[in-house]
């Protein structure tokens, strides 16, 4: 499992995907450290290559050479379309910034924030640079995403990330069972239409049960019915987007984001995703809902004609 270092409090979601553990960890404190030896790593836009007047971000890490097992700071800079530090940042579903980290082999997810290690200092919204910290458990290559609000209009912006040591990380295993065990909870997923398009809007459909009782009492996480990382194989489309409740008013789909607006604190059994895969291909779809005070991990593969 990716680890935060330096936790205190951690929640931790455990899942199988493949045969294979992921975890996901939501809650962490902690300092961090000034970057000494950095190296760059373009980030992209959604689905091409950031392009001259428009807002780009770019990570730097510390140390420069990532090795399994060893605490990395990963620090975030973000760019107006002139060069200059993006301001205006304004937080969404409670967070500055969403980061996203997964291995190639879809095994390893992390969602964390700079918040989880420490307040929001005013510097960092002067430089609009922003840190977390990770410890990698396998080496690889990892995609890098991160997602923020500026000027009412939100951003996704990814990369990926060399790892260094061992293990490994395996070959990617397809995957496309639509009913599978997630801790207590049993999940169904399906599709709408059932054969999901590229630049076709779909409406991934999920529903949660337990000894085969409908469950009603999932929670918001992060003041969404469900937040989504949705990545392509070839890690060169990601997606961070959120579930709603079916027949709540005032969502938007627009680039797959949803409006704010306050969510019931407990709902079910069933949670929709809009979404529009912009490629052809097989994308992960990591979901995180809570549930009894804890946030529960999924994970479905979808082939995308």
């Amino acid at each position: 499992m990716i680890q935060n270092p330096r936790v205190k409090k951690l929640a931790l979601s455990i899942v199988l995907i493949a045969g294979l553990p992921f975890a996901v960890h939501d809650s962490a404190s902690g300092g961090t450290d000034g970057m000494k030896d950095h190296y760059d790593h373009d980030m992209h836009i959604l689905t091409h290559a950031a392009k001259t007047g428009e807002v780009t971000a770019s990570i730097t890490t510390d140390p420069a050479d990532i090795t399994t097992g060893k605490s990395v700071t990963i620090l975030i800079t973000l760019k107006d379309p002139a060069g200059k530090p993006l301001q205006g940042l304004t937080v969404h579903h409670d967070r500055l910034l969403h980061v996203i980290i997964a291995g190639s082999d879809f095994t390893e997810f992390l969602h964390i924030h700079p918040e989880d290690f420490g307040p929001i200092t005013p510097e960092m919204k002067k430089t609009a640079r922003f840190p977390v910290k990770v410890t990698f458990p396998k080496a690889g290559r990892y995609i890098v995403g991160v997602d923020f609000m500026a000027g009412n209009r939100n951003y996704s912006r990814h990369s990926t990330i060399t790892v260094a040591g061992g293990p490994e990380l395996g070959p990617l295993k397809t995957d496309l069972t639509r009913e599978k065990r997630f801790g207590d909870l049993a999940v169904t997923l399906s599709s709408s239409p059932e054969k999901i398009t590229a630049g076709k809007e779909t409406v991934l459909h999920y529903r949660f049960t337990s000894e085969g009782k409908p469950v009603t009492d999932l929670e918001p996480y992060l003041s969404a019915p469900m937040h989504l990382a949705i990545i392509s194989a070839d890690l060169t489309q990601f997606i961070h987007t959120h579930g709603e409740i079916p027949g709540m008013q005032g969502m938007s789909h627009d680039a797959g984001h949803m409006m704010h607006m306050e969510v019931p604190k407990m709902f079910g059994p069933e949670v929709d995703v809009h979404v529009v895969f912009p490629t052809k291909g097989i994308y992960q779809v990591f979901g995180q809902v809570g549930h009894q005070g804890k946030v529960i991990a999924t994970g479905f593969m979808v082939q995308v004609e």
